[in-house]
């Protein structure tokens, strides 16, 4: 049994940064299912006039189970945004290749063709009721200008388009949503005022804010970034507007014990938006700076679990505080999603003092910052570059550099690490050349008597509704960041932040304590090094008589501190 737990470790070892198995996902974007993607994927090429990249998709569209008739469907559908000579040549792709694959011996599915329409009404009435369907905006509103200028297009656009074109049921209204916002993204700049208009839609007919950044995912990987950048601007415009992410003036809303949360949106270098959670402490004074202190979550992580949590119990004992998704993970931005970034993840905390420093509640001069797990090694890492930062603390830190390179407890041999590069290289190689994304996960699919207890326990937090289970947390994130990250020292300069403290908080029994125990080891006073008695990794999470323990040492370390 020893030997196969040690296999067993080592495999996990290999693979992940909490020391959790990992599984392939399918398909480059969970958010997203396959034949959405596609979709997306072949209005954009067609739209674009690529008729190469289009080739690709299309086999793939094909591989993955979509049926001949749906992508024919989509770029009919594309002709009304893109015009006929874009359609036609997609057209002629898509015949050129089933052509050669009947030739191969490929037997195509070319599923079912679109039903009868029996609705006696006019078209010009039906498509004039679908638009009010979809888009909210009632029939009888006032014209558009284009309209009153030339009624004549009105007409046009109500019978073809919306009857004519989205009548037909190959496609959902969703899925016909998502091929108008990828074609009409992927033409560039002239038609800003059209993509706001579908996205909105979009959104009405269900499709998702991530379904529709995942499409601007595929614009920037396709056609371009200056077309995603575009499209990203009009996107958060929208959401903003429908209250699905934080502008400055977004509400101030209570939680629990008198403490108040708002969302809020800030930007770091990069330009990406980074969404956090902002508290602030009972009585709240406006007239008055607080001390704060930033949170940020684990590896795999959002706002929602233990960050949010800290940051929300802080907050109880007189702290404004601000617990944020790292980029390309939760609600923040960040292009393609789930990819983990050393260097995004240590800019992300200076780029949250950025906004606190210049926020009316917080004293700039009194900014602490806490990392748990993955966040810990990625705080430790700004903390050395970033003064501002007055006091430092950790919870279960886990250093992402040193368990991707050598594994947890040290496990995994230098020629496993080379071979892992290895493989990285390979996949870097193929997904260049249009191959989808490698995705893994940093949770076991399955438990058996082979499954270290460890790993049990991250999954009784983060697949428990009761703990941290939150849809934005899928533990997936892409196998090529494994590289980056084992070229990460977050302890490298961990002396330099001396004079200001460093706390190191870890359970005694925590798989992780020897993260911390090194850190301390190498970090310059004043510093300290907390060891909870009986407490596992994950424990210091979220389990309240390990929480009191904490949140009095953390009190009382920023108070002596953050003065």
């Amino acid at each position: 049994m020893r030997i196969e737990l040690k296999i067993m470790t080592t495999l996990l070892c290999v693979l992940t940064g909490c020391g959790i198995a990992v599984a392939q996902t399918p398909k480059t974007e969970q958010a997203m299912n396959s034949k959405r993607q596609h979709i997306a994927e072949v209005a954009a090429l067609t739209g674009k006039g690529d008729l190469d990249k289009l080739n690709l998709v299309l086999v793939e569209g094909l591989n993955d189970g979509m049926t001949v008739n749906e992508l024919k469907e989509v770029m009919v559908h594309t002709y009304a945004y893109s015009g006929f000579p874009r359609a036609l040549r997609g057209l002629q792709t898509l015949t050129a290749l089933l052509d050669e694959r009947k030739s191969e011996g490929i037997k195509d599915n070319w599923g079912r063709e679109a039903s009868p329409i029996t609705d006696t009404r006019t078209k010009y009435e039906r498509g004039r009721d679908i638009l009010a369907e979809i888009s909210g905006i009632p029939a009888n509103a006032p014209k558009a200008d284009y309209a009153v200028l030339a009624p004549e297009i009105e007409i046009f656009l109500k019978e073809h388009l919306f009857a004519d074109l989205f009548e037909r049921d190959v496609l959902t209204y969703a899925e016909r949503e998502l091929a108008t916002v990828a074609v009409i993204a992927s033409l560039g700049k002239g038609v800003e005022s059209m993509l706001k208009g579908h996205m909105g839609i979009a959104l009405n007919v269900g499709v998702t804010s991530d379904e529709l950044r995942n499409v601007l995912t595929i614009i920037e990987k396709n056609i371009g970034r200056n077309e995603a950048d575009a499209g990203k601007l009009i996107l958060n415009e929208i959401l903003q507007s429908k209250g699905l992410i934080a502008n400055p003036e977004t509400p101030v809303v209570a939680v629990e014990n008198g403490v108040k949360k708002q969302k809020v949106t800030f930007h770091n270098r990069f330009l990406i938006d980074v969404v956090g959670d902002l508290y602030f402490p009972a009585n709240y004074d406006p007239a008055k700076r607080y001390a704060a202190i930033i949170v940020g979550h684990p590896f795999g992580g959002v706002k929602e679990q233990t960050s949010g949590l800290h940051a929300r119990m802080l907050a109880e004992l007189g702290y404004v505080t601000l617990a944020f998704d790292a980029s390309h993970y939760g609600e923040s931005g960040g292009y393609p999603r789930r990819i983990e970034s050393p260097e995004m993840r240590v800019e992300d905390f200076s780029a949250a003092v950025d906004f606190l420093t210049n926020h009316p509640a917080v004293d700039a001069d009194k900014i602490g910052v806490i990392g748990i797990c993955g966040g810990g090694c990625y705080s430790v890492s700004a903390t050395q570059i970033d003064h501002r930062i007055k006091a430092l603390a950790t919870i279960s830190m886990y250093d992402m550099g040193r368990a991707r390179r050598q594994g947890v407890g040290d496990s995994q041999t230098y020629e496993q690490r080379m071979a892992i590069l290895d493989e990285i290289g390979r996949q870097r190689t193929a997904e260049y050349g249009g191959a989808v994304r490698k995705d893994i996960r940093a949770l076991p699919e399955k438990v058996d008597e082979n499954t270290p207890m460890f790993a049990i326990d991250f999954l009784d937090y983060y697949d428990n509704p009761e703990r941290g289970r939150h849809p934005n947390s899928t533990g997936y994130y892409s196998y090529t960041s494994l590289a980056p990250m084992m070229n990460f020292f977050p302890f490298a300069q961990i002396e330099t932040i001396s004079p200001r403290p460093v706390l190191f908080i870890a359970g005694e029994k925590a798989v992780s304590a020897y993260f911390s125990e090194d850190a301390y080891t190498k970090a310059a006073e004043p510093k300290e090094l907390f060891a909870i008695p009986g407490a596992t990794h994950v424990d210091l999470y979220d389990q309240p008589e390990y929480l009191k323990i904490t949140l009095h040492k953390l009190d009382t370390f920023f108070k002596q501190y953050l003065k």
